[in-house]
């Protein structure tokens, strides 16, 4: 694979980039030329941001440039939550891409763009400890903890699937911190986004009203999967690393705060304030990593989380998401165009601040 193929599999390295803009063409110029692209890209990204299938362009050069139009989109609007999204799809591909590169010089490349440092021995590649270390923060990642590595020389003895993965996060750092970084457009650029921006923005307002209006605070409406794990914890007991995602993930996704979210790990055996804090940030995305999914409950099952005999709701097979559970037995909570913070709501039915 020459550089210009990889471009189309890879449309962030610099060297395709140079070889095709001319660096004496202004921002305003080169989204004026490609005003068609523009609207493409927009339209791509309304795709994900609804949650629908939308795939990368698989000609090199129109791959680069709706990779550029869009970074340049996403700059203007700096969104972390919208920038998120699409972040996600484009290291999800240059994962899949990543682990079926053979092209050694190719594998290279990708890492020197993203200052991953690699050595090749025979079938196996040597990062060194600080860059395995700053793209491994992965929760719930056993291949990706460094007491799970083969040392060699101060460098991680890796399997190229080990090293996609490592990749994937370098990417994705680097990205989200790319297009959040402060940027002054020049006025007639400004002029030139803000009406194609606007329904992208508009529906990332919507997914945030969305979780808004999913009401107060209610453990009542809790699915027996979470309460569960709830329970678990007041009592003690050592909640496995899955549960402990998913309790995160679930109340981060229904609105609650990370310092509410820190509150119900204070009776586990195994606290300690600053890993608790770090990983919450870490799973809600408020640390500057990317924001979790809450997992489905056939992931649930599938880790021996489920409780779906408990309850005739779940057991009834109409449900497929612990939030779907909690919208439905929530109804009731639900404030109509009234957004704002989350309160708890006890057990005996006040709301609490």
């Amino acid at each position: 694979m020459n550089i210009e193929e990889a471009t189309s599999v890879y449309p962030f390295l610099k060297r395709g980039l140079k070889d095709k803009f001319d660096q004496r063409t202004s921002l305003q110029s080169f989204l004026e030329i490609n005003r068609s692209e523009l609207i493409d890209s927009i339209d791509h990204l309304t795709k994900i941001m609804n949650g629908e299938e939308a795939t990368f362009s698989t000609d090199p050069d129109r791959r680069v440039i709706d990779y550029v139009i869009t970074k340049i989109v996403l700059t203007y609007i700096r969104d972390y939550f919208i920038s998120a999204r699409y972040a996600i799809r484009e290291r999800n591909a240059l994962y899949e891409n990543f682990e079926k590169e053979k092209d050694p010089k190719i594998l290279r490349l990708v890492s020197q763009e993203l200052s991953v440092e690699i050595d090749r021995q025979e079938d196996k590649y040597l990062i060194s400890i600080p860059s395995f270390l700053k793209n491994a923060v992965v929760f719930n990642d056993k291949e990706l903890k460094l007491c799970n590595q083969e040392l060699m020389d101060g460098k991680v003895v890796a399997s190229k699937h080990v090293l996609a993965k490592v990749i994937r996060e370098a990417f994705y750092r680097k990205y989200m911190l790319d297009v959040n970084e402060v940027v002054e457009f020049p006025a007639e650029v400004d002029e030139l986004l803000k009406p194609y921006v606007s329904e992208v923005v508009s529906k990332g307002r919507e997914i945030r009203q969305e979780r808004a209006n999913l009401g107060p605070l209610n453990e009542r409406a809790f699915p027996p999967c979470l309460a569960e794990i709830i329970d678990q914890m007041k009592k003690g007991a050592n909640v496995s690393h899955a549960g402990r995602f998913f309790l995160v993930t679930f109340l981060h996704r229904i609105g609650l705060p990370n310092d509410e979210i820190f509150k119900y790990f204070g009776d586990v055996p195994d606290f300690a304030e600053k890993i608790t804090k770090y990983q919450i940030e870490h799973i809600t995305g408020t640390g500057r990593g990317r924001e979790y999914s809450v997992p489905s409950c056939q992931t649930l099952g599938s880790l021996g989380l489920c409780y779906k005999e408990r309850d005739p709701l779940c057991s009834s097979g109409k449900i497929s998401h612990p939030l779907g559970f909690y919208r439905t037995r929530n109804l009731s909570n639900r404030p109509v165009g009234k957004p704002g913070s989350v309160n708890r709501v006890d057990k005996s039915g006040n709301s609490q601040k």
